[in-house]
C-alpha cells in the first residue's frame, strides 16, 4: 500500500471540519500539523483537532510548510488571509482545498491563479453544496436533457445570524457577504447546468445589525447567463433561531420543457416535467467533495467531475464582480475567462 499523503491545515475559521472528516475516514492522506493563517488567530478548536489527530502544532505555518514539506495544504481562515496563505502554501508545492472566496479582490485572485499554474498544483474551493444529494440528482435530470433548454434559474441562501467575529463587521477583512454566502447560491446554479455567469446587477445592504456595519444581511442579485437565462439569487442573515436547521439551501431550474426544484434542507428534488407525472425523486447519500479530490491526487489525476480545476476561481470572480455591482449600481459584465 502506498503511504498516504501528507495534510496541513492552516487556519482555524470556515468549514475546516468537513475535509478533515474525509481525511479522518479515508486512507488516501492523514493529518500531519496545523498553523494559524495569522498572529493572534484563535486556534483553541484545532489544537483539540490536532491533539486527536496526533497532529503537530505550529506557531508559523511557513515554517511547518518548510518543515513538513505536505502534499496538502487546507487554508481555513479569515478571507481576508486566504489568498495570501494559499499563494504561499502553491509555491511551497502544496495542492490545495481553500475556503472560499478564494480571494477578496481581483488582483489577489489572479495572483492565486498565477501561482497554481506556475507550480503546477491542484485547488478547489470548499464549494459545499456539492455534497447534497439534492443537487446532484437535479445535475443528472437537468443534464438528461429532460428539462430542455434553462430559461429562468432561481436560488436562495440564508443563514442564522449566530454568533459572528467581530471582523465580519470590516469589509477589509470580510470581504462582503455576496463572495462569503452569495458563491454558494451561484455554485447551485452553476452545477446543476454547467453554465457561466455573464452579466450582473445587484444590490445589498445591512437591515437588521448594526453592531457589524460593513457585513451586509441581506442581498438580491439579477444575473445572466451565458445561454442568455436569467437567474435571481437572494442571500440573507434573517433565518430564526427556531427554525429547524441553520441553513436553507434551495435551487429552482425552469427549462422549455419542465421545472425541478432541489432543496438541500428539505433533502428532496421534484420535477413537473411535460408529459409526466410530478415526481419526488429518490436520493443517494453525502457525497464525499474532498474524498473524491484526494482520490485523484493519489492517482495523479486532475480533480473529478465533482469540481472542475477553474471552477472556484470562476465562482470567485463571478461574486467579486456582483459585490462591485451592488456597491456601484452599474449592471456589469463578468468576462468568460478560461480559469482552468
Amino acid at each position: 500500500m502506498n503511504a498516504k499523503m501528507k495534510a496541513v491545515l492552516i487556519g482555524a475559521f470556515g468549514h475546516f471540519g468537513n475535509p478533515l472528516k474525509e481525511i479522518a475516514e479515508g486512507d488516501t492522506a492523514r493529518l500531519a500539523a496545523c498553523a494559524p493563517a495569522y498572529p493572534g488567530e484563535d486556534m483553541k478548536r484545532v489544537a483539540k483537532i490536532a491533539e486527536s489527530a496526533g497532529a503537530d502544532l505550529y506557531e508559523d505555518y511557513r515554517a511547518m510548510l518548510a518543515r513538513e514539506m505536505p502534499d496538502i495544504a487546507i487554508v481555513s481562515t479569515r478571507m481576508d488571509r486566504i489568498a495570501p496563505t494559499a499563494i504561499d502554501a502553491a509555491s511551497a508545492g502544496c495542492h490545495l482545498i481553500c475556503e472560499k472566496p478564494l480571494a477578496i479582490d481581483c488582483d489577489s485572485l489572479e495572483a492565486l491563479y498565477r501561482t497554481v499554474k506556475k507550480n503546477n498544483v491542484q485547488l478547489i474551493g470548499m464549494l459545499s453544496m456539492r455534497s447534497h444529494a439534492a443537487f446532484h440528482a437535479a445535475r443528472e435530470v437537468y443534464r438528461s436533457g429532460k428539462l430542455g433548454e434553462l430559461a429562468v434559474a432561481n436560488a436562495r441562501k440564508s443563514y442564522g445570524w449566530g454568533t459572528r467575529p467581530d471582523w465580519f463587521g470590516e469589509r477589509a477583512a470580510y470581504g462582503g457577504t455576496i463572495p462569503w454566502i452569495g458563491i454558494h447560491a451561484l455554485d447551485m446554479i452553476h452545477f446543476i447546468t454547467g453554465l457561466r455567469f455573464k452579466r450582473v446587477a445587484a444590490m445589498h445592504a445591512n437591515l437588521g445589525h448594526p453592531d457589524r456595519p460593513q457585513c451586509e444581511d441581506a442581498c438580491a442579485l439579477s444575473l445572466e447567463l451565458a445561454n442568455g437565462a436569467l437567474a435571481s439569487i437572494s442571500v440573507d442573515y434573517f433565518r430564526p433561531e427556531t427554525a429547524p436547521s441553520h441553513g436553507d439551501d434551495w435551487a429552482r431550474i425552469v427549462g422549455s420543457k419542465g421545472v425541478l426544484e432541489a432543496n438541500a434542507t428539505r433533502r428532496a428534488c421534484e420535477t413537473i416535467i411535460r408529459g409526466e407525472e410530478p415526481a419526488t425523486l429518490p436520493l443517494g447519500g453525502e457525497v464525499k467533495i474532498y474524498a473524491s479530490f484526494l482520490s485523484a491526487l493519489a492517482e495523479h489525476k486532475t480533480c473529478g467531475d465533482i469540481q472542475a480545476p477553474g471552477d472556484a476561481f470562476m465562482l470567485t470572480y463571478a461574486c467579486l464582480k456582483a459585490r462591485e455591482a451592488a456597491d456601484t449600481g452599474r449592471v456589469l459584465e463578468i468576462e468568460d475567462r478560461d480559469w482552468d
